[in-house]
């Protein structure tokens, strides 16, 4: 019998089927999801190369200071000059402040100012001539209630002011006493690297004053002691400063 072909083709070759498969469905979505968050975590991962390579955010800036200083009663008479007042005169001031902002909305900052003040006394029949210098040092926390080109702030701090008389040609010893304030204030970008700042404070210095007791007296017997237990005392300040 005739064999017209062979279904198990030659004798020794293996049939070799190709077997393709189509992804289904689901299994493409996986992949082009794959693709994509993979993607999406190169571009993250460049990003946050490229944002430790930028400059540092500047926090500390110094500024200039000047403005008016508004005085109060220093002195008073004792004994039988009870009723003579030495008064002070408002005055210029000047200073420097050194600012330091650990946060965006708070920082810490170092405050010098001086006033040199005229003094007269109430009583036209006692006169006392002469002025006295007040140097303040304070340091002070700053809280900004927003951060941007502009920004108000509070301020409150602790520190020391120092009364040095000069009287009748007759330069007193420095009296340091200790003083604290609270004020509010308002900073403005004026440039990259330039702000302007005003402000306005209060400031409270103990006297340490002893009832009776005199500080200075002068060369006709007539004696003064501090006019209260707190001297008061307030400023209007204006500054340029630079950040760096």
């Amino acid at each position: 019998m005739e064999r017209r072909g062979n279904l198990l083709g030659p004798p020794g070759r293996p049939i070799v089927r190709k077997v393709t498969h189509t992804p289904l469905p689901r299994t493409a979505s996986v992949l082009r999801i794959s693709r994509i968050a993979a993607a999406f975590a190169v571009v993250v991962m460049l990003a946050a190369g490229a944002a430790g390579t930028l400059p540092a955010q500047k926090k500390v800036s110094l500024f200039a200071i000047g403005g008016y200083y508004i005085a109060s009663d220093l002195w008073a008479g004792v004994g039988a000059n009870t009723n003579n007042k030495v008064v002070l005169d408002d005055s210029p001031t000047f200073g420097g402040r050194l600012v330091f902002m650990s946060q965006p909305r708070f920082g810490v900052e170092l405050n010098y100012m001086r006033a040199v003040s005229n003094l007269h006394t109430t009583n036209p029949a006692k006169p006392l001539e002469g002025n006295v210098s007040l140097d303040q040092i304070d340091i002070s926390g700053l809280y900004a209630g927003y951060n941007g080109t502009g920004r108000g702030y509070l301020s409150l701090g602790l520190g020391t002011t120092a009364f040095t008389p000069h009287i009748q040609g007759v330069n007193g010893s420095s009296q340091w006493r200790f003083a604290w304030n609270v004020g509010v204030g308002f900073m403005a970008d004026v440039g990259k690297s330039m702000i302007a700042r005003v402000d306005g404070r209060y400031r409270g210095t103990t006297t340490n004053r002893q009832t009776g007791s005199s500080s200075y007296c002068d060369a006709f017997g007539n004696c003064y002691g501090y006019a209260s237990m707190v001297y008061s005392s307030g400023e209007v300040t204006a500054g340029l400063g630079f950040r760096f």
